[in-house]
């Protein structure tokens, strides 16, 4: 697809896509799949790239409703907005996947699995996505095992000062607003954005099985961007963010049953980073400086418990061109992961990881684009590793693209997998002797294009994971390595189909995940599609409705009942600079699960109004 992009000279992971130098028709770029930017159509790892067009959805609501609409993207949320969200990638859970907003990695070290929690994340202040599918351990390190994850805030489009404010209400009590504004030049930009969502909630614990007090949710949040050219040579800049969230959550009885609690869950999130980069010649250097700190508060209805976990990074990464045909991306960085928390016999504890990489992109013929990176990380606590990833695009013609990518890649054992300590009713206590778990993945994909705008895609993938780390249920639970290698694998495919006035898309995912004893892992759909039919009505009403179709999950053993949810939303154009928005979830009020015990939402109706100016 060709599209009207915005590059700079020199755009650079988490740097946030900077202001116009000059704007020039090029095919769609990602930034995420080799950490420098390339065509998607000259990549041969699968990335989905999301404007703002596309998180239109999300500006008042939650990121992963937009999320799971891909192909090989699963979501499963525990209750209501603000509730625990999981995200899946091929099968592989949050834990697999690196997160980073800005270039900030943002994974909680104190959590049991070092993961980034999407529950209370809005759409407010995001304007583009990145997910990359597949192993990328060999540029992003450890945890990058089931793909990446890379958000930006909001930019300045635009030279001068653009502003845009939103407000929307709804069901539950439901209320959210934001304001934000950019500015850019020719010596840089700035961005700023203020969030604010209010919600009464539903159950958590599910209504059927007679529970009925709400369980809301309100989250402030607050991003910042800036970067300013100091010279040709010489680029500077930063990006912060800051959440504060209260959530509202049940727990279980003696019986392991999900009843209504008055427990409160807080959460506070912050991250900064600083970053320069310098052109010298054929290469361009950037130096990065990261800080990611997570707080977290249970108070179950009265026993109070308290973590913090944090990250610092240092980072160095060099392009440099060769010649027309070949580039150099390599790099180092250093972190360092705390977490602080009364679980551990500690009281603290720390890890830190060290890692270089390289990576040779090569594109020997026009129609041929050839990546090869390798990864060296050495652990304080496990030693080193080596990971490496392969990939390659063919373009036989103008039409259609092959691809190929085989990659190798680890995660280690977080702080509390190996010494969290928790006694009480349901007591769980971490081992230290957990060695790290080593993974393969594979893919082979083409994309289609035809005449009039229609466009189809389908790949093959494969994840193997040897020594997974598993849950050893007993009096307490602990964790063990499996022997033997778990597989996920499958099929995605995507389809857009112009039909004049209107556009069809489908997504479908069709993922066999198995433990080495061939039992179905938990949670993952064994079928996933996503339909849309979005349409231009006039000149200044559109609309979607999206209709999703889950299907083959087991939890514990035990199948979910399949299920099917349709939302709508329709938009209005009242000015050129005022649009109103009309938003239905669960569409027609579908009653499903998408963990056991836990609460969906019914027919929930919210209306927005936009502005820019």
């Amino acid at each position: 697809m060709k599209r009207t992009a915005i590059l700079a000279s020199a755009l650079a992971l988490g740097a946030g896509g900077a202001l116009a130098q000059q704007a020039i028709e090029l095919d769609e770029i990602t930034v995420t799949a080799n950490r420098v930017a390339t065509p998607t159509a000259a990549t041969g790892t699968s990335v989905a790239v999301l404007g703002e067009a596309e998180l239109a959805d999300a500006a008042g609501s939650e990121l992963t409703d937009v999320l799971r609409r891909l192909p090989g993207v699963s979501v499963t949320q525990n209750g209501p907005p603000g509730s625990g969200a999981t995200v899946r990638i091929r099968g592989a859970d949050s834990r697999y996947i690196a997160v980073y907003i800005d270039g900030i990695r943002v994974g909680d070290p104190s959590l049991t699995e070092t993961r980034f929690d999407f529950g209370g994340l809005t759409g407010a202040d995001i304007g583009r996505v990145e997910l990359l599918r597949g192993s990328q351990s060999a540029l992003y390190g450890g945890s990058a095992v089931g793909g990446v994850i890379a958000i930006t805030t909001k930019r300045a489009e635009t030279e001068g000062l653009s502003q845009h404010a939103r407000l929307e209400a709804g069901s539950y009590g439901t209320v959210a607003g934001s304001y934000g504004f950019t500015r850019g030049g020719a010596e840089g930009e700035v961005a700023l954005t203020l969030s604010h969502v209010r919600t009464d909630g539903f159950s958590s614990a599910d209504e059927n099985a007679g529970n009925t007090e709400a369980d809301g949710f309100r989250a402030t949040r607050l991003s910042f961007s800036a970067r300013h050219r100091l010279s040709d040579a010489v680029t500077v800049g930063g990006a912060a963010f800051f959440q504060s969230g209260r959530s509202e959550y049940d727990g279980f009885d003696a019986t392991f049953a999900l009843v209504d609690q008055d427990n409160v869950f807080h959460r506070d999130d912050w991250g900064a980073r600083a970053f320069a980069e310098i052109a010298a010649g054929r290469t361009t250097h950037e130096l990065g400086l990261s800080l990611y700190d997570s707080t977290r508060r249970f108070d179950q209805e009265g026993d109070i418990s308290d973590f913090e976990g944090q990250r610092l990074t240092l980072s160095w990464q060099a392009t440099t061109e060769v010649s027309t045909a070949l580039s150099l991306v390599y790099g180092a960085d250093w972190t360092e992961e705390q977490a602080r928390y009364s679980n551990l016999p500690a009281g603290e504890e720390a890890s830190r990881i060290a890692g270089a990489f390289a990576q040779a992109l090569w594109a020997p013929r026009g129609d041929l684009d050839i990546s090869a990176s390798l990864r060296l990380d050495d652990t304080s606590n496990f030693g080193s590793f080596v990971s490496g990833r392969l990939a390659a695009a063919w373009r036989p013609d103008e039409t259609l693209t092959l691809r190929a990518a085989i990659a190798r890649g680890f995660r280690a054992p977080s702080i509390d997998e190996r010494f969290g300590d928790y006694p009480g009713a349901f007591p769980f206590v971490g081992n230290p002797d957990l060695t790290p778990e080593e993974s393969l993945s594979y893919e082979l994909g083409v994309e289609k294009r035809f005449a009039g705008g229609a466009q189809v895609s389908a790949t093959l993938f494969a994840l193997e994971i040897d020594n997974l780390i598993t849950y050893v249920f007993g009096a307490p639970a602990t964790l063990e390595n499996l022997p033997g290698v778990s597989t996920r694998r499958g099929l995605e495919l995507a389809a857009e189909v112009p039909l004049g006035f209107a556009t069809a898309d489908l997504a479908y995912t069709y993922t066999d995940a198995r433990r080495p004893s061939g039992a179905q892992i938990d949670l993952v759909p064994l079928h996933q599609v996503d339909v849309g039919l979005s349409a231009d009505l006039s000149d200044r009403l559109s609309g979607r409705i999206g209709i999703r179709h889950v299907a083959g999950v087991v939890e514990f053993g035990t199948p979910h009942p399949a299920y099917t949810v349709a939302d709508l939303r329709v938009d209005y154009a009242l000015t050129d600079a005022v649009d109103l928005s009309l938003r239905v979830e669960n569409l027609f009020d579908e009653e499903y699960q998408e963990v056991r015990g836990y609460g969906t939402s019914d027919r929930a109706v919210y209306v927005g109004l936009g502005a820019s100016f």
